[in-house]
């Protein structure tokens, strides 16, 4: 399974360091789903999301992230894409600060809350966003622990 990262607008040195990490969170959320389909993960802006948001959506507004999955037509082989995760940088710093904590801890919430909704999670309701939520902070969780046991910084 193959996790390719793109930059639709500038990011800091250490967000695009942090790269291996996304890829991490969104592959633990997904799980077993890709097999040998990829899943791009693409950090946008403010503009881009907002664009995304409206045309799909019908959301004038900018949003924090948008996933959209590629499921095979009845009768035809699976597309080589499995899904799309878009993450807007601008958003996610905004939330970092409202939040009290680093870019990059919200960028690796964005990124396991997309690879969720690709893996067919939903929040739309209170309840749903607590599942989706708890998940999200167990995938975390995991991801911290194992790479303090070897070693690497999460």
């Amino acid at each position: 399974m193959a996790i390719e990262i793109f930059f639709e607008t500038p990011a800091p040195a250490a967000v695009k360091r942090a790269a291996p990490l996304f890829k991490r969170a969104a592959r633990s959320a997904l799980g077993a789903r890709l097999s040998k389909r990829a899943v791009c993960l693409i950090f946008t802006g403010d503009s881009g999301i907002k664009k995304l948001n409206k045309k799909f959506l019908g959301r004038n507004r900018v949003t924090d992230v948008i996933a959209f999955s590629y499921p095979a037509p009845p009768g035809f082989n699976a597309p080589p894409v499995f899904g799309d995760i878009y993450v807007c940088l601008a958003q996610a710093d905004r939330q970092a600060k409202a939040q009290g904590h680093s870019i990059l801890t919200e960028l690796l919430i964005l990124s396991t809350h997309g690879a969720l909704h690709l893996a067919g999670m939903d929040d739309a309701t209170p309840a749903l966003r607590r599942r989706m939520n708890l998940k999200t902070a167990a995938i975390l969780k995991n991801l911290s622990n194992s790479a303090n046991s070897h070693g690497i910084a999460a």
